[in-house]
C-alpha cells in the first residue's frame, strides 16, 4: 500500500486575514477527507507546460481512484502533447467549501492493467462506459469538445497538494507532501 502524504497546517496569520493568531482551527485537514471529496467527480482544471514554457489550462474529465487521477484525452489535444513533452502538471477543483490544488506527475498509460483501472474509475465516478481498444480507450460518446474516441489515458500521481477554505475559517489551510520516493517513482516511466 502506498504511503500517504504528510499534512501540514498553513499559516492563517497576516495583514488583512483577521486572524491575529494561529489559535483555533489549526489542525490540518486529513488527506482522506480530500480524497472523499474529489472521488465524487465534478469540474476539474488541468494546467500543463507548453513547449515554450508557457502555461496551458483546460477543463478536464478527471476521475480520482485509489491514489491518483485518471484523465482521458485525444492524442492531438494540446494537453496530451504537453504531457508527452513534460509530465509535470496541476489539477484543481472546487469542492464547495474547499479549493483543492494537486501538483503531480502524469504517466501515459498504455498497458492493459493500467487502462482497466482507468475504465473502472471513469465508470465509478461518472458512469461513463469506456473500453480498452489496443493501448487507448474507446467510448460510444464523449464531451463535444473532446474530439471523440479513441482516447489516450494519463494517470496523474500527486507529489504536493494544497487545500484552501473558501470562507477562510471552517477548514484550516493545509499543505500535503508525498515522500520523495513516491514522487520519483511517479516521474519514472514504467
Amino acid at each position: 500500500m502506498a504511503q500517504g502524504p504528510r499534512a501540514e497546517a498553513m499559516s492563517r496569520e497576516g495583514k488583512g486575514t483577521q486572524a491575529s493568531s494561529e489559535a483555533g482551527r489549526s489542525q490540518p485537514l486529513s488527506w482522506s477527507e480530500v480524497e472523499r471529496r474529489v472521488a465524487n467527480g465534478g469540474w476539474f482544471w488541468l494546467a500543463t507546460v507548453r513547449p515554450d514554457g508557457g502555461p496551458h489550462l483546460v477543463s478536464v474529465f478527471a476521475a480520482w481512484a485509489g491514489t491518483s487521477f485518471f484523465i482521458a484525452s485525444k492524442d492531438r489535444a494540446r494537453k496530451s502533447r504537453n504531457l508527452e513533452a513534460d509530465s509535470r502538471c496541476v489539477i484543481s477543483t472546487d469542492t464547495g467549501d474547499l479549493h483543492v490544488i494537486v501538483e503531480g506527475v502524469a504517466h501515459h498509460l498504455r498497458d492493459e492493467a493500467g487502462l482497466q483501472r482507468a475504465v473502472d474509475a471513469f465508470q465509478a465516478v461518472y458512469s461513463w462506459p469506456t473500453r480498452i481498444q489496443g493501448s487507448q480507450l474507446d467510448a460510444d460518446y464523449g464531451a463535444p469538445t473532446s474530439g471523440g474516441a479513441p482516447y489516450e489515458v494519463y494517470e496523474v500521481t500527486p507529489v504536493k497538494a494544497f487545500g484552501f477554505p473558501t470562507d477562510g475559517e471552517t477548514i484550516t489551510p493545509t499543505r500535503w507532501t508525498w515522500p520523495s520516493s513516491i514522487a520519483q517513482q511517479a516521474a519514472s516511466p514504467s
